[in-house]
């Protein structure tokens, strides 16, 4: 089995003389049978036709499977051999170029790095791996964007609310809290959500977080809010 070889197919090799490919596919059956089935009658050389030609097949336009060879560089040779004149010439010159062609690529694959090229193929690939990461973080930011705060800084923001509320209504054992604390969370919540332009306070943008955390601790009630918890406190 060829192995590790570059190859031409025998539709390339068509191609390269101008032939139909079942004529080409006749040549090869041809030298095979010519060759006595690997061995030279007057010889004691052992030939492997496979070091030259291999059956195998491809799928047409049509999606069919048919035959062909695989030709090496050396199955070329002997083929070439068969035609004079122009035509083997410019076949040679074409068959040649192109297994050069395959050289190149192989070696160029094989060829060990040096120290700048290492280097160069890491940092390319840590700057892949840092677009990569830049891309997921700017997904996450859209979408804490669009779905507002994650629930540890919407508790943050409740907890801090709470406490500042309590505190404008004189604590939790006043008077005002216990008659006034719903109407004065409404008026921060409507404040709030006018000012940010939500449908509540915990559905501002994660960008907004530090901005909505320094209303809310400055946020006052309204003048007439303020005056009523003053009096219902002088009342306790």
């Amino acid at each position: 089995m060829i192995q590790n070889k570059q190859v031409l197919t025998s539709l390339e090799v068509s191609e390269m003389v101008g032939r139909a490919h079942n004529e080409v596919l006749k040549d090869i059956r041809q030298i095979i049978e010519d060759l006595g089935k690997g061995n030279f009658p007057l010889s004691s050389e052992s030939i492997d036709i496979k070091d030259f030609f291999e059956e195998s097949t491809y799928l047409s336009m049509q999606n069919k499977k048919l035959p062909c060879f695989l030709v090496t560089k050396q199955g070329c040779e002997v083929y070439g051999n068969r035609m004079t004149g122009v035509k083997g010439t410019q076949f040679t010159f074409r068959y040649v170029n192109q297994f050069n062609k395959m050289e190149q690529q192989l070696k160029e694959q094989t060829l060990p790095m040096s120290l700048d090229e290492k280097i160069a193929t890491i940092a390319s690939g840590y700057g892949n791996m840092r677009q990569e990461i830049g891309d997921v973080k700017e997904k996450v930011e859209d979408l804490s964007e669009r779905f507002g705060l994650p629930a540890t800084n919407a508790a943050i923001l409740s907890h801090v609310r709470n406490g500042h509320i309590v505190h404008y209504l004189g604590g939790k054992d006043t008077r005002a809290y216990q008659k006034l604390s719903r109407k004065v969370f409404s008026e921060f919540g409507r404040d709030f959500k006018e000012n940010f332009e939500v449908p509540r306070y915990d559905a501002i943008p994660l960008s907004q977080f530090d901005e909505a955390l320094a209303y809310t601790k400055s946020w006052q009630p309204s003048f007439n809010t303020k005056e009523a918890i003053r009096k219902m406190n002088l009342l306790s």
